[in-house]
């Protein structure tokens, strides 16, 4: 969609107003550094600009979230002591662990530790993809979650301190508790208040684009954040000739336009319009920062009549057999992922018509792991978080978008019932040490709010995984969350793996006292469940994934860095599919095109040479509904 190049734009143009500038990425796969042709850490960098003061940073989650538990170790430690019948080793080792999904908690903190150092007029940040974005904006109720419970702990010290000293001062403890609480109370009011927080919606005037803009808008609204205007990015400008591909283009994007007018009336709307080439560093960056500053809307002029379906034509006279290159015998999983906004979504569902088409007896799950879902807008067809047929897809092709919320409601409430069981049988008198049972169910039921962001998809992937084992001969094709938030799905098995077999040692551990019950035999169900997850994600015959990308120098970029985070995960590759390659004739397209062969040049010659490149042709209107996702299907090359 090109946020990136609108934050960094923005940003300049700030700075060389006058504002003291941080920009900063919080996307765990950031381009940030791509955009302006500086290397980039987790350290704010000085950007050279030839007035004026502005930094950048892409925010290293781990490192974030590390930074704010070592300067509170030591109380939250003594908190846990205080609260819970654990010992300091059991309390040690798991705040060692590692937290999967910490992204957007990290993210907010660290936000949150730069704007209060003083030292910037503005911070603009360029923010994760749709889903994730959502839960960031959230996390402030995470952290006040993250404060009710330690209070609760501490709570049973100040019952103990008032019975033994008849009276009771708050100490470091209670003053942590209440810079939590404060610090999420100050963020959620921060996000919430207009005349201090500005929220740019980033699209393109595309129809999928707009279904997503108007979900996020809905999703902002309903949780009482502003959207002050919509960005639309990347406008075909007038030519002075016909051009089949931009007279299409730009009637299509009318269309779009259009439609975000009707259904966000309140929400004004800027124009950027598409550069000759891709924008990177400063001076290119800061004519987009102007260009929105300006705060143009969309033109309304008059449009040159273009009609019917344009179809580009691609290099490579080798059809591309799909159903050959990504679902061989034995393959069970494939996942299709990449930078936000190449496609992923559309070449997930092609490829999925096109492998139940060819293997009739073979079940194929289609399942979006995105938090926001366009596997129905690419479909033409409702899906919901139960697998069923598609209109107009084979007969054998089920399609699901996952409701992470429920399934992890369903692991909630299970947790729920064997907190409760425990506690019953403690108050039955079992167990040899004795337990404030009212305080410490309270305990126990809180820590569940604790578990990590991210924890719900895995426990929906983790449904959809167990739906299929009674099937070997089922494929689950599954469109993944942008990048970052795709390897942090493929992590995520490992690290929460890691804290299931830690607080299964502390269950043993404390058998004695607890007893085990349905509480351990849950957290076993879920190791062996995670145990089977990493193996099937670690055998490249039953697992695969498949890296969507585009002939641009960001989306190429970031596919590179994402080869190499696969090839240390040691996760299989069968193909690098670049999407909606090709444009029209006139001088402007002629320009792209070859920019475009340029980077896709780059991309076969840097990528291992064992994996197959696939070309798929760009077309107006896009590609959707089954039928025309079939037909576009048979136009893949390699």
């Amino acid at each position: 969609m090109g946020k990136t190049t609108c934050a960094a734009g923005i940003a300049i143009a700030a700075a060389l107003k006058g504002s003291r500038t941080l920009v900063i990425s919080t996307d765990p796969a950031p381009s940030l550094g791509d955009a302006l042709t500086v290397v980039l850490g987790a350290r704010p960098t000085r950007i050279p600009l030839r007035r004026g003061f502005l930094e950048a940073v892409e925010i290293d989650a781990r490192a974030a979230l590390g930074r704010w538990i070592r300067a509170r170790r030591s109380r939250l430690e003594r908190m846990a002591l205080r609260g819970t019948w654990l010992d300091h080793e059991d309390v040690s080792r798991l705040l060692r662990l590692t937290w999967p999904g910490i992204d957007e908690l990290a993210a907010l903190i660290e936000i949150h530790r730069l704007a209060t150092t003083g030292r910037y007029d503005l911070i603009v940040v360029d923010t994760a993809p749709t889903g994730h974005t959502l839960r960031m904006l959230g996390m402030p109720r995470t952290l006040q979650i993250v404060a009710r419970v330690f209070d609760e702990m501490q709570s049973k010290h100040r019952v103990m301190v008032e019975a033994l000293r008849g009276g009771w001062t708050p100490d470091a403890e209670d003053a942590l508790i209440a810079e939590i609480d404060r610090d999420a109370r100050a963020l959620h009011a921060l996000l919430r208040d207009a005349a201090r927080t500005h929220v740019s919606w980033v699209t393109l005037a595309e129809p999928m684009a707009v279904e997503e803009t108007v979900d996020a808008s809905a999703a902002l609204l309903g949780d009482g954040i502003p959207l002050a205007d919509v960005i639309v990015n990347r406008l075909t400008p007038e030519r002075e000739r016909p051009c089949g591909w931009c007279d299409r283009r730009r009637r299509l994007e009318r269309g779009a336009v259009d439609a975000i007018r009707k259904r966000l009336p309140r929400v004004g709307m800027i124009a950027v319009a598409a550069r000759p080439s891709e924008p990177a560093g400063a001076r290119a960056l800061a004519g987009i920062g102007r260009e929105i500053e300006a705060g143009a809307a969309p033109g309304t002029g008059r449009l040159r009549t273009a009609t019917g379906r344009w179809r580009a034509a691609v290099p490579g006279s080798d059809r591309a057999d799909v159903a050959a290159i990504v679902a061989s015998e034995g393959r069970r999983l494939v996942l299709f992922g990449g930078k936000g906004g190449v496609g992923k979504t559309t070449c997930a569902a092609a490829a999925a018509i096109a492998i139940a088409r060819r293997a009739g007896d073979r079940r194929v799950f289609l399942v979006s792991t995105d938090p926001a879902h366009s596997l129905a807008d690419a479909l033409g067809s409702p899906v919901s978080d139960t697998p069923a047929p598609v209109r107009g897809a084979p007969g054998n092709l089920l399609a699901r978008e996952l409701d992470a919320t429920a399934a992890f409601r369903t692991v909630r409430a299970h947790y729920a019932d064997a907190v409760d069981a425990l506690f019953d049988r403690l108050s039955r008198g079992q167990g040899s040490v004795r337990i404030d049972a009212g305080h410490d169910r309270r305990v126990m039921q809180g820590l569940v709010d604790l578990a990590p962001p991210g924890i719900d998809e895995l426990a929906a992937i983790l449904d959809v995984i167990e739906a299929t084992e009674s099937d070997p001969a089922s494929l689950v094709i599954m469109d993944t969350a942008p990048s970052g938030h795709a390897l942090r799905l493929l992590e995520m098995p490992a690290l929460v793996q890691g804290w299931t077999k830690a607080l299964m040692s502390l269950v043993l551990k404390y058998q004695a006292v607890v007893g085990i019950g349905d509480f351990g035999g849950m957290l076993l169900r879920l190791s062996q469940g995670l145990g089977r997850l990493r193996a099937l994600l670690a055998d490249s015959r039953r697992a695969a994934f498949v890296v969507v990308a585009r002939g641009a120098a960001l989306p190429r970029a970031e596919t590179l860095r994402l080869m190499s985070r696969l090839d240390a995960m040691q996760m299989h590759v069968p193909a690098i599919v670049v999407n909606a390659v090709g444009r029209g004739v006139c001088a402007a397209c002629r320009r792209e095109g070859r920019a475009e062969q340029r980077e896709i040049g780059e991309l076969r010659r840097r990528r291992p040479r064992t994996v197959p490149i696939v070309l798929t042709p760009a077309e107006l209107p896009p590609p959707h509904r089954p039928a025309a996702l079939h037909a576009w299907q048979t136009r893949w090359r390699v």
